[in-house]
C-alpha cells in the first residue's frame, strides 16, 4: 500500500523534527509531505531534503491538508500528522487494516488509540475512542467523539467517495470529514486499542480556545445533522459500551489531573 503522510507546518514547531522521525520510524515508506507558508518552503527543504514541501494555497490548516492531497501522486491512503505530533508503534497495526482493505478494493477508515503527552513528551493520559465502528453514529448524536485524526488511516476511495477536507473549518474539520464519512456509510474498523500515535497538549496551543472549539462543534452538527433522533435505547447502549471499553481511560485521568473533562484537559495544555 502506498501511504501518504500530510503535515501542515509554519516551519517553527520545535517538535517537528521528532514528528518527521516518527513517520520515517513508524511509517516506513511512506510518502511525507509538508504543507508549509511559502516563505518557509526553501528552509523546509533544506533541512528535510527526503520530503517533498509544498507551499500551502491559504485558507487554514485543512485547506493546506487537501493541497498535500490533491498534489501528491500514486497514493493509495493517507494520514495527517500535526507537526508537534508523533506516530508510535501501534500505527503499523492500523497500517495493515489499511492495507487489507485496500489490496481488497474496499473503503475503510481505520483507526487506533491515541496517547496524550505533554510538551516534553512525558505521558499525560490517552483519549477515549469508540471500540466499535457500529456504535458510532449514536455517539457522534451524543457528542461523542468516536474517532480522532492521529494515528488514522483513511484510504484514497474514501476520499473519492466523501471529499476532502471542509477548508471553512478552523478546529474541527478532521472531525466533520470522519463524521460525514460515518453518515455516508463508509466502513469503519477500530484496529488496535494501542497507542497509533501521540498528540501533545502544550501551552498556547489552538485547541486550547474552548468557546471556539464547541462552536465548531456545534456547526458540525448542524450541517451534517449528527443529533437527529435516534432510538433511546440505541443511544444508552452506544453510550454505556462506550463510557465501559474506557474505564480505564478514566481512570487514569482522574489519577492523573482530578476530574476533568478531555475539553478542560484540552483547555488546560495538560
Amino acid at each position: 500500500m502506498k501511504l501518504l503522510v500530510v503535515t501542515p507546518t509554519l516551519g517553527e514547531s520545535p517538535w517537528l523534527a521528532e514528528t518527521v522521525a516518527s513517520v520515517a520510524t513508524h511509517a516506513p515508506g511512506a510518502a511525507h509531505v509538508l504543507v508549509a507558508p511559502a516563505a518557509a518552503v526553501a528552509a523546509l527543504a533544506a533541512r528535510f531534503p527526503a520530503l517533498r514541501v509544498l507551499p500551502e494555497p491559504g485558507g487554514g490548516m485543512y485547506a493546506a491538508i487537501n493541497a498535500g492531497l490533491a498534489a501528491a501522486e500514486g497514493w493509495e491512503a493517507f494520514t495527517y500528522l500535526n507537526d508537534d505530533d508523533m506516530l508510535l508503534s501501534d500505527f503499523s497495526t492500523v497500517r495493515q487494516a489499511a492495507a487489507a482493505a485496500v489490496a481488497g478494493g474496499r473503503l475503510l477508515i481505520a483507526y487506533g488509540g491515541v496517547r496524550l503527552i505533554d510538551a516534553r513528551g512525558r505521558r499525560l493520559g490517552a483519549i477515549p475512542i469508540s471500540p466499535a465502528p457500529e456504535l458510532n453514529r449514536a455517539l457522534y448524536a451524543q457528542r461523542l467523539e468516536p474517532v480522532y485524526q492521529h494515528g488514522t488511516i483513511t484510504t484514497r476511495a474514501v476520499v473519492d467517495a466523501v471529499g476532502g477536507f471542509d477548508s471553512s473549518f478552523r478546529f474541527c474539520g478532521d472531525s466533520e470529514f470522519f463524521a460525514r464519512a460515518c453518515l455516508q456509510g463508509i466502513p469503519f474498523a477500530c484496529a488496535t486499542r494501542g497507542a497509533a500515535a501521540a498528540f501533545r497538549l502544550r501551552p498556547g496551543q489552538a485547541t486550547k480556545n474552548r468557546a471556539a472549539m464547541i462552536a465548531e462543534r456545534t456547526r458540525v452538527d448542524e450541517k451534517l445533522g449528527l443529533c437527529a433522533a435516534l432510538p433511546a435505547a440505541e443511544l444508552r447502549r452506544a453510550r454505556r459500551r462506550f463510557r465501559w471499553s474506557n474505564l480505564a481511560i478514566y481512570a487514569e485521568r482522574i489519577a492523573r489531573h482530578g476530574f476533568v473533562t478531555f475539553d478542560e484537559l484540552l483547555e488546560r495544555g495538560g
